[in-house]
Formats: structure tokens, C-alpha cells, sequence
């Protein structure tokens, strides 16, 4: 297993803490809500790319500072999905759980895989955090695939899989908008689904990701459905490996970012009735991969 806190990573501008031996760091030295240097950006890319999430705590920022922040690490647009917004600031959604509307996505996941762009990555910052539970957990596809015997890998690599958002619960919340099924029909013809290889290249590492998740991946393309079933279903077992995780404990004002490319992620449904409430940005680039 490749260890993180192994490597000669020196940065110029900040200190990047490993947070586990395989994913994650705790980036200290740097105020979010100061403009960063251009060797800063380059170094938080850098980062990001080494450690697939970052985390900052005690960062004091408004919405319009996360914003430019985020755009450190891609394109920052106005969402598209179906979440809240900031006022005045409709690149930010709102990510709220409370006791009379209880919500978390607690399902391993890539964002929008989908598309056939899907996102590079997100920025989360806590508003509002429970007492105690609401973690988040991200895993390593990286390692993952790492993992796995040469054999196995090279079969892999053969493989396509189709992506689709009518696996997800988005089939069940258009319904609930609209019954007579025209807004679900509206987003089939709309997002059709997409095939994707089941591994892929990371831009910036080079490293081989494997790229389905239970949530929008289908099925494996040319296989028979019990076969692709079995497959998915060993694949999706390895983004439960502990070794494989980083499990954060929010704090108020900890943001998080994260590759959207090399990791998949949980929201714990652990707090209700307790209130929980995150900004959320999703950054792009003009190609994932």
C-alpha cells in the first residue's frame, strides 16, 4: 500500500499534515480569507492531486471568499442541481439537514458521474454542525486499484460501464415534484446516460483510478446483468475498506476539498433530529480526464 507520509512532500507556501497514510491532509498556514499567491494556488494543486482531500479548520470566510477560493482548483459556474443557493451567490448550495426536513446523501458516490464531463472536484464548508455525529468519509480509488493483482487490473482495464442518474434517488425526487412524470421525462431526454471506462487516467498524477460508484454506475457494458452484478458488487466493496478512507469530524468553519476523480464519499446519517448545514461548491474544468 502506497503511504502518503512516506514521500518528501515540502511545500513553500503551507504545511500539508497527512491525515491518514493514504488519503488526506491537513493543510496548515494559510487564511482563506486573504488573496493567495500564484505559488500558493500552483501548491494546493498540487496537493489536492497528491492527497485526493484537503482539509482546513479555523478558517473564518463569507460565501464570495469561498467562492474565489475555490476557484483556485477550476471553473466555479451557477449550479445546476436541485439544492438551495446562497442569496447572492448562486455558485453555492446549500447542503442542509434539519428536524423537520432530515437529508444526507449516505451513499458512496462520485458527484455527477453521469456526464460525460462530470466535476473535478468540491469545496464544503460547515455552517452548522451537530454535537456529535454527521461526519463525512471520502475513499480512495487510487488505492484501491492499486491494490488489486496485475491480472485482475489488465481485465479491468478492458471494461466500460454506463452511468445514469435513474439509479439514484433523482428518479424519485422528480416524481415527487411532479407527478404526472413530465419533469422526469424532461431529464431523460435531457441526460441520457454515458459510458465511461471502469478505469481511468488521473490528468495530474497519472495514476489509475477505478471509476464506478453504486449510485450512478449501472452496469458494466457487453457483460450478462448477473456477471456485471457480481463485478460492481466486488468493485464497490473495496470503497468500504478502512485503510482505504479518511473519516473528518467537522468543526465550525473547517472547509474540506475534494478530488471528485480519484475519491468516492459518504455523509454519515448518524444526527438526526440535529441540525446540520454545509456550503457546497462544485468546480469543473473544460475536461476531466
Amino acid at each position: 500500500m502506497s503511504k502518503l507520509n512516506d514521500l518528501p512532500l515540502v511545500y513553500k507556501t503551507f504545511v500539508a499534515e497527512p491525515y491518514t497514510p493514504t488519503i488526506g491532509a491537513t493543510i496548515h498556514g494559510l487564511d482563506l480569507s486573504q488573496p493567495l499567491s500564484d505559488v500558493a494556488k500552483s501548491e494546493l494543486q498540487q496537493a489536492l492531486a497528491t492527497y485526493e482531500v484537503i482539509f482546513f479548520r479555523d478558517q473564518n470566510i463569507t460565501p464570495a471568499q469561498q467562492v474565489e477560493f475555490t476557484r483556485t482548483f477550476g471553473h466555479v459556474n451557477e449550479v445546476k442541481a436541485f439544492f438551495p443557493r446562497v442569496e447572492n451567490q448562486p455558485e453555492i448550495e446549500i447542503v442542509e439537514s434539519t428536524a423537520e426536513r432530515p437529508s444526507a446523501a449516505n451513499n458512496w458516490h462520485a458527484d455527477i458521474t453521469w456526464r460525460d464531463n462530470p466535476p473535478v472536484g468540491t469545496s464544503l464548508y460547515a455552517q452548522v454542525i451537530p454535537s456529535s455525529g454527521g461526519d463525512t468519509i471520502w475513499s480512495s480509488l487510487t488505492t484501491a486499484y492499486e491494490q488489486l493483482p496485475a491480472e485482475f487490473k489488465a481485465y479491468l482495464e478492458t471494461l466500460t460501464a454506463v452511468h445514469t442518474w435513474e439509479i439514484s434517488r433523482w428518479t424519485e425526487y422528480l416524481l415527487g415534484k411532479d407527478s404526472s412524470g413530465q419533469q422526469l421525462a424532461e431529464a431523460r431526454a435531457k441526460y441520457p446516460p454515458v459510458e465511461h471506462p471502469v478505469v481511468r487516467v488521473h490528468p495530474v498524477t497519472g495514476k489509475k483510478i477505478l471509476y464506478v460508484n453504486p449510485t450512478f454506475t449501472s452496469h458494466i457494458k457487453g457483460l450478462p446483468r448477473a456477471q456485471s452484478d457480481a463485478l460492481l458488487a466486488q468493485l464497490y466493496a473495496l470503497i468500504t475498506v478502512p485503510e482505504y478512507q479518511a473519516r473528518l469530524r467537522w468543526q465550525p468553519n473547517t472547509l474540506a476539498v475534494w478530488d471528485n476523480r480519484s475519491t468516492q464519499h459518504y455523509a454519515v446519517g448518524d444526527y438526526f433530529p440535529q441540525h446540520r448545514k454545509l456550503h457546497r461548491i462544485t468546480f469543473t474544468a473544460d475536461q476531466a480526464f
